[in-house]
């Protein structure tokens, strides 16, 4: 099953990448209902090759799994400089979305065809397993709020 969200951010593409790869944005992104606190400490910067493990908890208080966030950045294949894509090829630890048995999510921004002083972010995530249609309906609205919130973020990013 696949839930997507895309927007139009207001900032440069290279803005939009380097604010996809800030661990700051991605412990902004549920706050304040789930809150993501990593077992080390966050990285400078998420990039190729960075493995870490977090906690999410309602408010910061009630414990609902575990996440394992590993990331791989991909070029366009044409060689041109966009779009460019961020690949979490992690998976809920434990809580209830480890019942999923597929978890892929990917993360893009490209140029946007009306401004070149724009990006357009696309948030993709697919999900698979029996329970998979059980969880959807609260993914995609999850997935709706991180689209609203980066938006909204997107508008102080320099």
């Amino acid at each position: 099953m696949r839930i997507r969200t895309e927007f139009e951010a207001d900032c440069p593409p290279d803005v939009a990448w380097r604010a996809m790869h800030d661990p700051r944005v991605a412990a902004e992104l549920y706050a304040p209902i789930l809150t993501m606190q990593p077992e080390q400490a966050f990285p400078e910067a998420l990039s190729t090759g960075t493995e870490l493990r977090a906690r999410l908890r309602v408010f910061g208080v009630l414990p609902v799994g575990a996440q394992l966030i590993r990331i791989t950045d991909l070029t366009a294949s044409s060689g041109a400089d966009w779009p460019r894509t961020m690949r979490d090829h992690g998976r809920p630890l434990s809580g209830p979305l480890a019942l999923l048995t597929e978890w892929r999510h990917e993360m893009r921004i490209s140029r946007s065809r009306a401004s070149e002083h724009r990006a357009v972010w696309t948030d993709e995530l697919h999900i698979g397993g029996a329970i998979a249609p059980v969880f959807r309906p609260v993914l995609a609205l999850m997935w709706r709020w991180r689209g609203r919130k980066l938006r909204r973020l997107a508008r102080s990013w320099q």
